[in-house]
């Protein structure tokens, strides 16, 4: 072999010194190549502040029945209790209602309220087929923080035969992802949550009464008639074979979830995704169950929900100075989860 220019110079080397220029040279190569991967990784628009926050979701996110009932409409919006959207002030102070310490009110408390707006798009009643309707208009509304807590109504229906496939509930859930990737504003953050245990519900049926009065396992016996929500886990009638089909769906829905948002957030420069199953595993109690419906979460369990997404969410460790750092979506959630993990049970 003929050596010319620089190679003649280590060609020139001892034979040792040879092998370690080689070994050095080949470890600068992988270095180069594992930081272009490394930048690669991380190359996504600066993450905005959340200060523009658009809920997609159902009678959950509209806090239904949470505090306050009225027999005329029996779903009752309680707003100030959502624990994404809900708010606190003079009237709900003065009517003694709970400050739940929502989403809405954590980013003014951590971001300022400059140019802060705060859409409830979340309906009672919505599945993932309503999906790409509230997209639709969280895109137009130019939100920069979107929270994503549907599939409640896919789980539970009247019949086993109801609940969508995999396959529709995926499509429902791309549809609205797909609008966020194509017209959110550079750098607005998404935020799934996975679904509530159902099961975890029917479990605390004999603790439950409506009213105080009527034993919730009366209200859910309705679901025969028709009269009452989510037959397919609360009605008399199933076995626990049924019930737990019902939760296997719930448990798929959730990993679908947590697919897409891995999947988006690795495809998309432009937006951030991250996923929370929090609120899955929450065992619940009675106190955070609506003494009206036996159903929704009451104002207690909006609270507690607003706590435990928002500390397991993306934007739980913020730093000031108008941005918030690309690590904290990954690397904070993870930090917080072991933190959690390591505190002493109550």
């Amino acid at each position: 072999m003929q050596c010319r220019g620089f190679v003649s110079l280590i060609c020139a080397l001892p034979r040792g010194a040879r092998t370690a220029f080689r070994t050095l040279g080949a470890s600068l190569v992988m270095c180069g190549a594992l930081a272009t991967a490394a930048s690669a990784q991380v190359a996504k628009d600066p993450q905005l502040v959340p200060n523009r926050l658009a809920s997609n979701g159902d009678s959950i996110t509209e806090a239904i029945n949470a505090e306050e009932f009225n027999p005329f409409i029996i779903e009752t919006p309680n707003h100030w209790a959502s624990f994404v959207n809900g708010y606190h002030g003079f009237w709900e102070d003065f009517f003694g209602r709970t400050d739940v310490n929502s989403h809405n009110q954590r980013i003014t408390q951590e971001f300022g309220d400059a140019g802060r707006t705060n859409f409830l798009n979340a309906l009672s009643g919505a599945n993932s087929s309503d999906l790409a309707a509230q997209a639709t208009d969280t895109v137009a509304q130019q939100a920069t923080y979107v929270t994503l807590f549907m599939g409640h109504n896919d789980v539970c229906d009247d019949s086993f035969a109801g609940i969508p496939t995999d396959a529709e509930f995926e499509a429902n859930v791309r549809a609205a992802l797909d609008q966020y990737q194509l017209s959110l504003p550079n750098g607005a953050t998404v935020y799934l949550i996975g679904l509530v245990d159902i099961y975890s519900l029917w479990q605390l049926g004999d603790e439950l009464d409506a009213l105080g009065i009527i034993p919730c396992s009366l209200l859910w016996a309705t679901t025969l008639l028709e009269l009452f929500p989510c037959a397919t886990m609360l009605s008399p009638a199933n076995t626990e074979a049924d019930r737990q089909f019902t939760r296997s769906r719930n448990l798929a829905f959730n990993q679908i979830l947590e697919s897409l948002a891995a999947e988006y957030q690795q495809n998309d420069p432009h937006h951030y995704y991250s996923y929370s199953d929090v609120i899955f595993e929450t065992q619940f109690v009675s106190s955070q169950v609506s003494d009206f419906d036996c159903f929704h979460p009451s104002a207690e369990g909006q609270r507690d929900l607003a706590e435990s997404t928002w500390l397991d969410g993306p934007f739980s460790v913020p730093e000031p100075g108008g941005t918030v750092p690309t690590t904290i979506g990954i690397a904070a959630l993870a930090r917080l989860r072991r933190r959690r993990a390591c505190r002493p049970s109550r």
